[in-house]
């Protein structure tokens, strides 16, 4: 090993979007059933690599109420072994809740949060951006209003790539 390169930093691994899909959704497959008997809701789930380590992220949430720490735990150790055996490497293996600015993944979560303030990334550009704030008005259909701009503006689920709602201090 030369100097340069840190002892504890392993070589990135790369696979393909399609793999990582794959993974994704086997993933999904061991943990819903685990998430419907403790009667929490699966938000989304990330399998990435950062630096030289990989994460399997599960984010979860519980409709009726808070989320504890031990709801974490105890899914955690469910799902822990089956996981393991799904991925040949090492891996951190994290649940948690979404966090304040949770992402928007499901028409449904824009149904459930109509009236919030939310930073919209689109697929394609509008009016020259991609990026904006907007409030939800209306879920219609497979359409989605948002004011943006002071302006009702009707875009399709399929045309967003990404959404988080937008938490602002001043709101607090």
């Amino acid at each position: 090993m030369d100097k340069a390169t840190p002892y504890f930093v392993e070589k990135e691994e790369k696979i393909t979007m399609e793999e990582n899909n794959q993974i994704v959704e086997k993933i999904t497959k061991i943990v819903n059933p685990f998430i419907e008997e403790m009667k929490l809701s699966l938000v989304d789930v990330e399998y990435l690599q950062d630096g030289g380590y990989w994460y399997v992220r599960i984010f979860i949430e519980n409709l009726n109420g808070d989320l504890s720490i031990e709801d974490c735990s105890k899914l955690s150790s469910k799902i822990e072994d089956k996981v393991e055996e799904l991925i040949d490497h090492k891996f951190f293996l994290e649940v948690s809740s979404p966090g304040l600015e949770r992402p928007l993944k499901k028409l449904e979560d824009y149904i459930r949060f109509t009236g919030e303030k939310i930073t919209l990334h689109l697929k394609h550009k509008l009016d020259d951006k991609k990026q904006f704030k907007a409030i939800i008005k209306e879920v219609n259909g497979d359409n989605i209003i948002f004011l943006i701009d002071k302006k009702e503006i009707e875009i399709k689920f399929n045309e967003i790539r990404k959404a988080n709602i937008l938490f602002e201090f001043n709101d607090f």
